[in-house]
């Protein structure tokens, strides 16, 4: 049935009658379908694409059809103004149908909320902070109010899933199926995300609904794209000026400070220029899009605040200075284009350097080739659970630790840690007197008052943290907000202090330290503010993109004004004969060397890291090398040939000690110091991509680490097996050891080639090793009934060859507890199905309570009178080459899965029972 036809016929009246539809986009019908039938869902469509009406028709049809009661659908979106934008489409389509909307965030006032609480409406849009505060506020009854509720819209649903704010949803979504007992469906809508099956997982938590992607064909992109070359910012914003003129134009710059100096420079070349960042104060922001939208000479000088579909008119173009970090980035900006009938999506580009224009061909041919960055989640955000375990003592009036993960366990964010690690938390929560138990029940501790209770508790509704600002005031007039750093760094004696801030300059008169409060008078000149933050990291998707333009010439002459094909031909010359396909090359200078590795800056920091630590000299790190002055090039050779031996976690968490120099989360003061090392590491550093770039890179012509290529188990001392035949008879306490021929696959052709033995099989047992407590994938483990495959990711890069194996129902894989390998491979974009599930068989076979639980070890040891040597479990996966004691452990545990499924089998538990696909 088609999708419009399945809606209410309230609904599908108003839609044909009142907007005068007579059809619905293909996103559209699909959304519907999925829905109505009870899925959780991610739903992909360009910006202006028809997300929007995708989502809300169905679930207003719901609301109808099953007659529920307000608040039964909550709409949330990461920032306000898209709230504000999105308000008044929403409650148009409410009321076609007689159903209501409340938006709900910080600016609205306390006598709307109040009505509100009195008279909820059937949806209510919001953001995840003013969710947190309606649950842990004592004015807001959050058990009755959300009694009702049956779905979640969640918009822009890729800038959640990646961030802290997104783990604060995801927890906040399980602690309201745990209030409200219900399986709450779930909808996330994006334009732009290169693994949206990861971003499903991300979303399901613990629903028990089917999942489905809505991702319609999509016609080729027509889009104009021109980049230039230009000297400064003077010279770009002449050019800018010409072709703003006439036309309203977004102009995207990288930062706040970018934006300032923009916006001063193109005052006087007749475009009414506006400003947009997030420290422009709110007021100025409103203006700027509601004067932006009624004219037509009209240019916004922006960040990525205006990045998200917030609605600004019919908007002519995109320009865009210097170049996005990041594929999703540039697509969402050019996305605000081409939106009117008989026009193209366009973006120009006003490169300020060499490398920037470099960045900005690589960004463009990744883009018309399809690529978009993976969004990739927490699954071991110990910060955030820390936030919730003080959230949850204010929901609930203190809650007793034993209670307390039931709340959240669920939430994708913390499906990586441990129970020990939770308890961990909480000890050292108390010890640091954040919490304080009594009669079994934790509440805030004194030191916890102090941090965060504050304000009746402000700093426990959100989970970001912000650096402290100042208020700037001229007048009643709100200005905006700059660094208290700046001000205190001002030196007195050099005169008053005078900045820029909302396109304006002005002079600082009174400064009240105590409100936080910046009195200011308008001034002839003003420098930038200094805004503080991390350094621009590149991916090393697009450092490998940006080797891939210097090495090969190919579409990007269309694109190129004359002077930037000039630069471009300069920049390819100046790295002739040093750069080659699968290399990184050491370069010797006068005074040093440089290590060519376009492996990008998080994977860059941390092999400066780790040369440091081996050569004794400082390295410095960029997204495309890394340079050390003062150290032959010899022993700059041997540093790097000796990096595969580094205990690389180790390596990390004092690097990015070192690098963060301050507080990332202002949660950190409640995690243990390994949990600290391992948040302030997965943020600053990449530990895996590391791992892969050493495991592959070529330096001066041979490899940084000898690989054991084709290595057999046979070749490396392990003790003979004991044939599972005997064991299989029930000798007790026997350690089981593999029997299979045991294959190491370390290289693409060896991967196609395992395949084919693969596909021909009947039933395969399959398991992952990780790194500890965070599920980056070290180790796949394929066992046949003759032969067991050990496939190294690290090295071979890409699984595509075996894709089609895990995702069909052909053949059946036997895993112990699906779920963990099932989030593991969707990190990877890798969906599993035709699944045997040992640890489901188990419990239905034995009942969940059965003596000694439903472990691996303890599943064997029960069905098969086999005792499994679990040592290795814990052991570092990340290195190569493995020892003889992991090659076993990991073997035997795929081995075993067919067994174990035998028995099962045998027993009369059935292939799907329990654990299923």
């Amino acid at each position: 049935m088609a999708g419009l036809e399945r809606l209410h016929p309230h609904l599908q009246h108003a839609i044909i009658h009142d907007l005068d539809w007579r059809s619905l986009r293909p996103v559209q019908e699909l959304t519907i379908d999925a829905i109505l039938d009870g899925c959780n869902a991610v739903v992909l469509a360009p910006t202006a694409g028809g997300k929007t009406e995708a989502s809300i028709f169905p679930v207003l049809s719901r609301i109808l059809t099953e007659n529920l009661k307000p608040v039964c659908a909550l709409y949330v979106c990461p920032i306000r103004a898209l709230l504000n934008n999105q308000e008044e489409r929403l409650s148009s389509y409410a009321r076609m149908v007689g159903l209501d909307v409340f938006k709900w965030h910080g600016d609205v006032s306390d006598s709307k909320k109040k009505k509100f609480r009195e008279t909820p409406a059937h949806i209510l849009m919001t953001t995840p902070e003013s969710l947190e505060v309606m649950m842990i506020s004592e004015r807001t009854d959050a058990k009755a109010l959300f009694s009702g509720l049956s779905a979640v819209i969640i918009d822009e649903v890729h800038a959640f899933a990646a961030d802290d704010r997104g783990a604060h949803l995801a927890s906040l979504l399980e602690r309201l199926v745990a209030m409200t007992g219900r399986d709450i469906q779930r909808i996330g809508l994006s334009a732009t995300v290169g693994n949206p099956y990861v971003i499903g997982e991300w979303l399901q938590g613990s629903s028990k609904r089917p999942f489905r992607l809505v991702d319609p064909p999509k016609a080729k992109a027509q889009r104009d794209l021109r980049l230039d070359l230009c000297v400064d910012i003077s010279e770009a914003a002449k050019a800018i000026g010409q072709v703003a003129r006439g036309k309203k134009s977004l102009v995207f710059v990288e930062s706040r400070s970018r934006a300032e100096k923009v916006a001063h420079a193109l005052a006087g070349t007749g475009v009414e220029v506006f400003i947009h960042h997030s420290s422009v104060s709110r007021a100025d922001r409103t203006l700027a899009e509601e004067q932006f939208a009624k004219g037509q000479n009209t240019a916004i000088v922006c960040t990525s605040t205006m990045e998200l579909g917030i609605d600004v008119g019919d908007l002519d173009q995109v320009i865009q200075v210097d170049a996005p970090a990041s594929v999703a980035s540039f697509l969402q900006r050019l996305g605000r284009t081409g939106r009117r009938a008989n026009t193209r999506a366009n973006c120009t580009f006003f490169c300020l350097s060499s490398e920037s224009l470099l960045q900005s061909v690589a960004l463009l041919r990744l883009a018309e080739a399809g690529w978009v960055e993976d969004v990739t989640p927490a699954a071991h955000a110990m910060h955030v659970l820390a936030h919730q375990v003080m959230a949850l003592i204010l929901q609930e009036g203190g809650i007793s630790r034993h209670t307390l993960m039931p709340w959240v366990e669920a939430a994708y964010p913390f499906s990586s840690v441990r129970p020990e690690r939770v308890q961990e938390l909480v000890d050292t929560m108390l010890e640091r007197e954040i919490l304080y138990e009594a009669d079994g029940l934790l509440s805030l501790g004194q030191r916890g008052e102090k941090l965060y209770g504050r304000k009746n508790f402000f700093e426990l509704y959100a989970v970001f943290t912000a650096p402290p600002v100042m208020r700037v005031q001229h007048g009643k007039e709100d200005v905006g907000y700059i660094q208290a750093l700046f001000v205190s760094m001002h030196d007195a004696s050099a005169g008053p202090l005078c900045f820029r801030l909302s396109g304006r300059a002005w002079e600082v008169g009174q400064i009240d330290y105590g409100k936080g409060v910046l009195h200011v008078r308008p001034a002839d000149y003003g420098r930038v503010p200094s805004w503080l933050g991390l350094p621009g990291v590149l991916s090393n998707a697009l450092c490998q993109g940006m080797l891939d333009v210097l090495l090969h010439e190919k579409q990007e002459g269309a694109w190129l004004s004359k002077a930037a094909a000039a630069e471009l031909a300069v920049v390819r010359d100046s790295y002739d004969g040093l750069l080659e396909e699968g290399t990184a090359p050491l370069e010797d200078h006068p005074d040093g060397v440089q290590w060519h590795t376009f492996a990008g800056g998080a994977v860059n920091r941390l092999l400066a890291a780790g040369l440091e630590q081996k050569s004794g000299k400082k390295w410095v790190a960029g997204n495309l090398s890394l340079r050390c002055k003062d150290i032959a090039f010899s022993a700059a050779d041997d540093a790097i040939r000796s990096l595969a031996d580094l205990n690389w976690e180790r390596v990390a968490a004092g690097a990015a000690r070192e690098m963060a120099r301050g507080m990332l989360s202002k949660f950190q003061p409640c995690l243990p110091e390994e949990a600290e090392d391992r948040l302030l590491s997965e943020r600053l550093l990449d530990q895996a991509g590391t791992l892969r770039f050493l495991a592959n890179v070529r330096v001066n012509g041979s490899r940084v680490a000898a690989r054991p290529t084709g290595m057999r188990l046979a070749d490396v001392e392990v003790t003979g097996p004991l044939p599972l035949e005997l064991t299989l008879r029930g000798l007790p306490g026997v350690a089981a050891a593999p029997k299979n021929d045991v294959q190491w696959v370390d290289t693409l052709a060896a991967l196609r080639a395992v395949s084919e033995e693969l596909r021909a099989a009947e039933v395969v047992g399959l398991d992952v090793e990780t790194a500890l407590d965070f599920g980056t994938l070290y180790l796949l483990q394929i066992a046949t009934r003759t032969r067991t495959f050990l496939i190294d990711p690290l090295a071979v890069g890409d699984l595509q060859p075996i894709v089609d194996v895990l995702s069909g129902p052909t053949p059946l894989k036997v895993i112990h507890n699906a779920r963990f390998e099932r989030r593991v491979l969707a990190a990877l974009g890798i969906a599993l199905d035709g699944v045997f599930d040992t640890l489901a068989a188990s419990r239905r076979a034995r009942g969940t309570d059965a003596l000694g639980g439903h472990s691996l070890a303890m599943v064997c040891e029960r069905e098969l009178g086999i005792v499994l040597d679990k040592s290795s479990q814990t052991s570092n996966w990340s290195r190569r080459p493995l020892e003889a004691d992991q090659l076993s452990y990991a073997a035997l545990d795929a081995e075993i899965l067919l067994a174990l499924y035998d028995r099962f089998k045998d027993a009369g538990v059935a292939p799907g029972a329990g654990g299923g696909n």
